[in-house]
């Protein structure tokens, strides 16, 4: 058991790191989606968890938008407190 155990060490040891990890490549922020929402008043998109997305829900003018490039499409501008779309 001993020499099983040994040999299986030195062949960990012995492949390269990058084959050790079981990590799952990282996605680019770009490519993951995201919902932005947008306010029908004031004419400002947000990021989902943007403090202020509380307020749209509650006055019924939220608009949802797949990208930051289709909320300027239709006339929206960034909040200043989340800033999406940096």
């Amino acid at each position: 058991m001993r020499k099983l155990s040994f040999v299986v060490l030195a062949c960990l040891m012995a492949a390269p790191l990058s084959a050790r990890r079981n990590d799952a490549p990282k996605a680019e922020p770009e490519t993951k989606a995201q919902v932005i929402v947008g306010c029908k008043e004031t004419k400002l998109y947000h990021r989902a968890n943007c403090k202020w997305v509380k307020e749209i829900d509650k006055a019924h003018t939220r608009v949802d938008f797949k990208s930051v490039a289709e909320a300027k499409k239709a006339g929206m501008k960034p909040c200043e407190d989340c800033k999406p779309g940096e």
